[in-house]
């Protein structure tokens, strides 16, 4: 009877470990997964800027050479950057509740993910000690269904 209760006390003990070596092992996952993120979303987004800025210059120029003007065809280009501004403005509130809805899904859906992890893991380390124990289940928990964390 003492050396069970020995071994239950190891495995609460190896259970408690687990989930400090989990927590700190999801906790250096975020930080390495949002510099990644980071330096990706900046790369992409300087290479796009670029793509951008040089593709409308290109459109410039030939708008230049459809109108016979040197200047025509960046004056229609600027307008057309400065209704994009004014419309961009004009409708913050808009744009601002569907950038918070996309972030809001993305971050459900990571957290879901997380959390299926999560019970998987706490899962297997149930049915490890169950079976330390000696297959009984005899620390009186319902085994069907095994609390998340």
């Amino acid at each position: 009877m003492l050396e069970r209760l020995e071994e239950i006390r190891e495995n609460i003990f190896r259970y408690l470990e687990a989930r400090i070596e989990l927590f700190t092992l999801e906790t250096r996952s975020k930080v390495e997964e949002g510099v990644v993120v980071g330096i990706h979303g900046i790369v992409l987004a300087l290479l796009a800027t670029m793509t951008t800025i040089f593709l409308f210059s290109l459109l410039a120029a030939y708008l230049n050479e459809v109108t016979n003007s040197r200047y025509l065809g960046f004056l229609i280009v600027a307008g057309f950057f400065l209704l994009m501004t004014i419309i961009w403005l004009a409708a913050k509130d808009f744009f601002k509740s569907k950038i918070r809805v996309a972030a809001y899904s993305a971050i459900k859906k990571s957290q879901e993910k997380k959390q299926e992890e999560k019970s998987e893991a706490v899962e297997e380390l149930m049915a490890q000690t169950r079976t330390a124990i000696g297959g009984g289940g005899s620390l009186g928990e319902n085994q069907s269904s095994p609390r998340a964390y």
